[in-house]
């Protein structure tokens, strides 16, 4: 306190001339329209400029919120358009039909326990992720406390990534589309047929081979490719990318088309994806074992 005292005193005559310049700077916006109004003007464009800045810095910081947020959303539409496609199978079932006036009043429980959905998605966050090998792997921030099991597909809003291989309790590995091993099975979009398994040669990282396509199907450049839904890893109707040009015979096998497809999701840019989990795959898993041997 006595070091305040001693520098008001020793600087009196600084503070008496702040104090004079700010009351008469006071005088003249009070009683002067034209110097008032500019103040008033300059004010506002001086707080309007700060408070803008102050709020693209809190938009900065919120933006990962808001991206989190976003995934949650698309993550909840994805299991609602399960939902959804489950739900469409019996309307195509005469068996249903005595439920026709059920249904159009509003009450689809009794489909919802008929018709279970075979999916729900779980979001991650890519931490690691390869494109230049031969074989490739992308790494994510989730395992086995979040639900994770080898064997789960992994998919974006744009196309697929891969299939889960191995899950540690935090964090789990997914064997890239760019691994030698992925075999995905894929279909053209709109029809019921299997079309073939797409494989990638190790090159280019945005082109995948499709093979042992039978040359009875039409095949042509521009052709949409989607997950077959033929395996439990991917359901059906995944965006997988484009045929790249006209299929050409194989030379392994000459009763076979062989093509190009160009990926939808750039596999250099993924940041947050969604893995498939199939709720009845415990179930179908012990079914398998059943009849392995019969």
């Amino acid at each position: 306190m006595g070091r305040l005292l001693q520098l008001i005193v020793r600087n009196g005559g600084f503070f008496t001339f702040l104090l004079m310049e700010a009351f008469a700077f006071y005088i003249i916006i009070e009683f002067n329209t034209k110097q008032g109004a500019i103040f008033t003007h300059t004010m506002g464009i001086v707080s309007g400029n700060m408070l803008e800045k102050r709020q693209k810095w809190a938009d900065y910081f919120n933006l990962q919120m808001r991206v989190d947020s976003l995934v949650e959303v698309n993550r909840k539409l994805r299991s609602e358009m399960a939902l959804i496609q489950a739900i469409q199978i019996p309307y195509r079932d005469t068996f249903f039909t005595k439920h026709v006036d059920s249904l159009k009043a509003g009450d689809s429980s009794f489909l919802r326990k008929v018709a279970k959905p075979q999916y729900h998605f779980i979001t991650a966050k890519v931490i690691g992720n390869s494109i230049s090998g031969a074989n490739n792997w992308v790494f994510l921030n989730r395992g086995s406390n979040d639900g994770l099991r080898p064997g789960m597909g992994v998919v974006t809003g744009s196309g697929i990534v891969g299939i889960v291989r191995h899950v540690d309790p935090n964090f789990s590995a997914v064997m890239s589309v760019l691994h030698r091993e992925t075999k995905i099975s894929v279909i053209l979009k709109n029809e019921k047929q299997s079309l073939g398994s797409l494989v990638w040669d190790g090159k280019d990282p945005a082109l995948m081979t499709l093979k042992y396509v039978p040359k009875h199907f039409t095949v042509k450049k521009g052709d949409p490719i989607v997950t077959s839904g033929y395996s439990e890893m991917f359901p059906r109707g995944v965006p997988v990318g484009r045929v790249e040009e006209n299929p050409e015979p194989d030379k392994e096998n000459q009763n076979s088309w062989l093509m190009q497809v160009r990926l939808s999701q750039d596999m250099s840019s993924i940041h947050d994806v969604y893995v498939v989990d199939n709720i009845y795959q415990t179930e179908l898993d012990s079914l398998k074992l059943k009849v392995k041997d019969e």
